[in-house]
This record gives C-alpha cells, sequence and structure tokens, in this order.
C-alpha cells in the first residue's frame, strides 16, 4: 500500500521483484486488498482506489515516511539497534544509508524493507500476531540481547507520557527493548500525540527522544518535554527537524 501511495500504480512482476515473492503469492495478496476496498485490481497489476484512500490518510502517511527517514539518518556505520513491530520504525530500513549495521527486530515485515547487502537482520522469533513477533519465546531472547539503540513505533503517547500499544502482548517486548539499549527513540507521527484510548500502555522510567511531525500539538510537546523527553518534530516535506504548524514565528513571538 505504501508503494501504491508513492506511485498510484503497480505491475504484479514487480511487487514480486521488489518484495522477492512468488507471482502466485503477489496475486493473492492484491485480491486480498482489493476485498478491503484498498485497490483496484486489473490484468498484470492493480492502481490505488483513490476513493478509499483519504488525503488525511495520505498526509499520515507522508508523515511517517519522513518520520522513518530521518530516524534512519541517526544510526552509524557498526550500530547495533533493535526495531519492534511498527511499521514506521521497520521503515527506516528503507531509508538506511548506514553500514554494517546489526538489528534484532520482532517485525516479521522488516527483512522486505533492507536494501544493503551489509545491514544484518536477525528476527527474535514467537507467536506471529499479524506481522508482529510475540510471546515468550520472544522475549526470552530478547533478554539475552542488548543494542545500542532502540528504534520503536506506539499506537499512540498520551500526554503524560505514557506509551499506548495495541497489542497487549508486545508491551514487556517493548519495555526489555528500551531496558536493553543505551538509547531510545519513541515514532509516532502527530495523530498518536494526545491519545489515550488503549489495549495496553507502559510509563517510560528513563527520557529518551521522540521522533513526530511538524503537525504536532505543542501543548502536547510542551508537557512532553517538561516530562524530560526529547521530542524531534520532522517537516513532511523535508524529512528534517521543522517547526510546529501552530507555533509562532519569531516575528509573531
Amino acid at each position: 500500500m505504501k508503494l501504491l501511495n508513492e506511485q498510484h500504480e503497480v505491475k504484479v512482476d514487480k511487487l514480486a521483484e521488489v518484495f522477492d515473492i512468488s507471482l502466485m503469492t503477489a496475486r493473492r495478496d492484491l485480491q486480498q486488498l482489493e476485498s478491503k476496498g484498498l485497490l483496484i485490481r486489473y490484468h498484470g497489476g492493480a492502481r490505488l482506489n483513490s476513493s478509499y484512500v483519504s488525503n488525511e490518510d495520505l498526509k499520515v502517511q507522508k508523515a511517517r515516511d519522513a518520520i522513518s527517514n530521518y530516524a534512519s539518518t541517526l544510526i552509524e556505520d557498526g550500530d547495533s539497534i533493535f526495531i519492534n513491530g511498527s511499521m514506521t520504525a521497520a521503515g527506516i530500513l528503507e531509508y538506511l544509508k548506514a553500514r554494517n549495521v546489526s538489528v534484532v527486530t520482532n517485525n516479521a515485515f522488516a527483512p522486505g524493507y533492507s536494501k544493503l547487502e551489509t545491514i544484518q537482520i536477525q528476527l527474535t522469533g514467537g507467536l506471529l500476531r499479524d506481522h508482529i513477533m510475540v510471546g515468550d519465546y520472544c522475549v526470552r531472547n530478547l533478554l539475552d540481547t542488548y543494542r545500542k539503540k532502540a528504534f520503536l513505533g506506539c499506537s499512540g503517547i498520551s500526554a503524560n507520557g505514557e506509551i499506548l500499544c495495541g497489542i497487549p502482548a508486545e508491551l514487556g517486548i517493548n519495555e526489555t527493548m528500551i531496558s536493553h539499549a543505551r538509547e531510545y527513540f519513541i515514532l509516532a507521527d502527530s495523530s498518536k500525540l494526545g491519545k489515550t484510548e488503549s489495549m495496553g500502555s507502559f510509563t517510560l522510567q528513563n527520557p529518551g527522544t521522540i521522533i513526530t511531525d511538524t503537525g504536532a500539538d505543542p501543548a502536547i510537546i510542551n508537557r512532553l518535554r517538561e516530562n524530560g523527553m526529547t521530542v524531534v518534530t520532522i517537516d513532511p516535506q523535508t524529512s528534517r527537524p521543522g517547526k510546529l504548524e501552530s507555533e509562532p514565528s519569531p516575528a509573531e513571538k
């Protein structure tokens, strides 16, 4: 869907090449997505169902891509990192330019994002929930693993700094990744900030960095900073740190 959002149309043989899957698998996946109304199939390919994908959805996806792109610049040659089940976190691998990076992840889609042969990806194993590996087996493997940096997505971040997870089974996994990394980064587009509803949550014990976009509410950003978190806002147009949309300019101040 990300590829379709970018190109609006895609051929079956191109999908098979990009994701290293068979033509039969590509066709079956397209059929599944068509049944959800996300795309329209035709002989040899598919196109985006623009009536289903709203401008707001495209805006959110652009912000997430910019966050992934910026986060990739925080990784240096030879780094060892955690990536959790988030698609925004896995998207880092698509933009990654650093070499000889060692990745430990419970995201089954992560290998499909990696474009560099020097990137080593180790899957935690565990019980699959959609594309996310969870369960005791996954946690046990993480307990013996330490990384330099951890990059985690989430379902939301409350104004008090609680990290929300849509899958309760991933709570312990996220906490373990954070506690077993020297520094951590939470990737959350502005639509996820200030949320309160979720199936599970945990509070960050040690300060880290939240990477969001310039559409974020300044009041929530300030609250998170008061709680000790570093917050970086990314401009979706440039994938670089920018000014919040509702933040006054120096002249207005």
